[in-house]
């Protein structure tokens, strides 16, 4: 049997077409989500894609008056698994709106956002196309994040945040 050099068999893994099986007591270690910083120091208006799956958003909603609307890609088969994640670093501006749409009426978001204080609540959402981080309402988002998810229909919503009982931070809305 000939043997293959570190290069060699470097080069082959890197350019594989298919799925690795790993097995047994495989450890894959360095592995780190992708991170990108949005900011609102200008109005931002984006469609998310699937090759962006599995990247962590942080968040400032700082600046004065400027709304970031995020489109997530198009609900399909193709696009189960696809995931996202949201990390806000600051509190938010009192006109900066943060949202996120599925651009479909008939695709939509089920899930919550647990405010993590004595006597926990939760803002829910159950069939809806759009939800917004509403500056005008609360702005204490620092610490929140916000995980979505899609199962191929729907997108699924987790997340969290330190801040007083009560305070509705998300709001939810039907069509898109």
């Amino acid at each position: 049997m000939a043997r293959v050099g570190l290069k060699r068999l470097e080069f082959l893994v890197e350019r594989l077409a298919r799925d690795l099986a790993l097995g047994g007591s495989t450890t894959l270690k360095g592995q780190r989500q992708f991170v990108e910083a949005i900011s609102n120091s200008s109005a931002v208006t984006r469609t998310l894609t699937a090759a962006e799956s599995g990247t962590l958003f942080t968040v400032s909603m700082a600046a004065v008056d400027n709304n970031v609307a995020l489109t997530l890609p198009t609900a399909g088969e193709s696009i189960a698994g696809v995931f996202y994640d949201f990390c806000f670093t600051v509190d938010s501006d009192d006109d900066a709106d943060f949202s996120i749409t599925t651009g479909a009426n008939g695709t939509d978001i089920y899930g919550g956002v647990i405010t993590l204080a004595a006597n926990s609540t939760v803002d829910a959402f159950a069939g809806m196309s759009k939800i917004t981080v509403d500056g005008s309402v609360a702005q204490s988002t620092e610490g929140m994040k916000l995980h979505l998810v899609c199962d191929g229909t729907n997108w699924h919503l987790s997340g969290h945040i330190m801040t007083a009982i009560g305070t509705v931070h998300l709001v939810g809305a039907a069509g898109a």
